[in-house]
């Protein structure tokens, strides 16, 4: 009697668990000894504050919300090592700083050495299938980016409408390809680069009005640009006409987290977000007037700095979580060689972040460094905006420390509070004691090699 009565429950019971099962079938492709698949996604001039995941209040982008963050690990102080595309990206691909790799951003006709190896080279020749789709001239194959790739493509480019030509592209290429990512069997590195929300800051409709429908100023992203007039004092914004901005910003991260969905709806569908590896970031912030700047590629300050880093990795890395360890751009290439099962090459700066993103054991606690070229040359591309000199910083023990290459006198000494990230209050005069232990620090990492030894590449009076 019994057992009549519970076979009919356990015959419920199963059906109940086939989607369990099949899911943990699905989510356990990632340990069955095959390399990820790695999906390597980097959004121009996007800041982590904007970001409801790291605690903006507008909904931004709900698509990392609930797909990337609520599923992946989440890193809230990640910090970019320059503040503009060439030097960031450069560091980014390479786990190297931009001055080990020569990328002067100053100069446009400078590349990526060949001599120097970037993350897709180390990977193609692990075996994987390389692609990369961009839509920025200063990360194209003229400068070096390509490197290592199958294939490498960049957008024509349309101000309006440039996630989509991304997606398009990639799409068409995996349409061509579909079949020999399915019969070889290699897995594939895909590079997605959006230059979303880049200024000029000119989101299609409905993304346009979404965040600020009742403005009736004078400011248009024509007007507005890339900000040359503002920075040259031609045009002053009011506060509601910084309120209008930052809305058509915030407004181009809303239209690329759209079609960061569909991106990603399209690769599920392929069946290339199993046993895949997921990651985010951003090459740097972006200014709205904070410390009289606009834009980037001008300062070192955290708005410019702070970027976001997300790893997703179903059935390796826990969902929902968030890390507070201070991280930087070059831990990104080594964390993802580890995934892939490569050795980190001994001459890179970073360091792989696997451990602590699997939750195998704490980071070891080290400074985060940043550096930024400068302009002095009226002629050149980006005098506008340019510092006149070069600029580093050191952040340890919740202090920062700028220094200014020709001009110390300009040095600056900050504290960054966990509840305010920002720099505020100069405590340079202060605190000497706190700079005075920061510095040689600075000065012992940045360095130029010569055939015999290192010498300090920073001087100071």
């Amino acid at each position: 009697m019994r057992l009549t009565v519970l076979k009919p429950l356990l015959l419920i019971l199963l059906i109940g668990l086939l989607p369990l099962i099949a899911f943990a079938e699905q989510e356990a492709s990632a340990d069955d000894g095959r390399p990820p698949n790695i999906i390597f996604i980097v959004v121009d001039a996007l800041r982590a504050d904007h970001l409801q995941s790291y605690g903006y209040a507008r909904q931004t982008a709900p698509v990392v919300e609930a797909r990337l963050a609520s599923e992946g690990v989440l890193l809230t102080e990640a910090t970019a090592v320059s503040s503009w595309t060439n030097p960031s990206n450069g560091a980014l691909l390479s786990g190297r700083l931009p001055s080990d790799i020569d990328t002067v951003w100053a100069d446009m006709s400078r590349r990526i050495p060949e001599s120097e190896t970037l993350l897709a080279e180390y990977l193609h020749d692990s075996g994987y299938v390389t692609a990369g789709f961009v839509d920025n001239w200063w990360v194209s194959a003229q400068f070096g980016y390509s490197q290592g790739f199958d294939h490498y493509a960049q957008t024509e480019g349309d101000d309006r409408y440039m996630a989509a030509s991304v997606n398009k592209l990639a799409q068409t290429w995996l349409n061509a390809n579909s079949t020999v990512l399915t019969e070889s069997g290699q897995p594939l590195f895909l590079f997605l680069y959006y230059f979303d929300p880049h200024s000029w800051y000119d989101p299609p409709a409905p993304f346009d009005t979404k965040f600020d429908p009742d403005y009736s100023g004078f400011l248009t992203p024509e007007i507005f640009g890339h900000g040359h007039d503002v920075v040259s004092g031609k045009i002053t914004l009011s506060a509601r006409d910084l309120e209008h901005l930052i809305a058509l910003y915030d407004g181009e991260i809303a239209y690329w987290d759209q079609q960061l969905g569909l991106m990603l709806d399209d690769l599920k569908g392929r069946g290339l977000l199993e046993n895949s590896l997921i990651v985010l970031t951003s090459d740097h912030g972006q200014m709205f007037g904070e410390h009289g700047k606009w834009v980037h590629r001008n300062s070192l300050y955290e708005e410019v700095l702070r970027v976001p880093l997300i790893f997703r990795y179903s059935g390796t890395l826990p969902g929902d979580r968030v890390f507070n360890d201070p991280v930087d751009h070059l831990d990104v290439t080594p964390t993802i060689l580890q995934f892939a099962g490569i050795d980190m090459p001994r001459h890179m700066r970073g360091r792989s972040l696997a451990p602590l993103l699997t939750g195998d054991g704490p980071l070891q606690s080290r400074p985060i460094y940043a550096e930024m070229a400068g302009e002095t040359d009226p002629t050149g591309d980006a005098y506008w905006i340019a510092p006149r000199t070069n600029l580093y910083s050191i952040k340890e023990d919740g202090y920062k420390l700028f220094h200014a290459q020709q001009a110390p006198q300009q040095d600056r000494l900050y504290k960054i509070e966990a509840s305010s990230i920002y720099e505020g209050e100069n405590l340079i005069d202060a605190k000497p004691e706190v700079a005075e232990t920061l510095w040689p620090k600075l000065q012992n990492h940045f360095t130029i090699p010569t055939e015999f030894l290192y010498l300090p590449a920073l001087q100071r009076p």
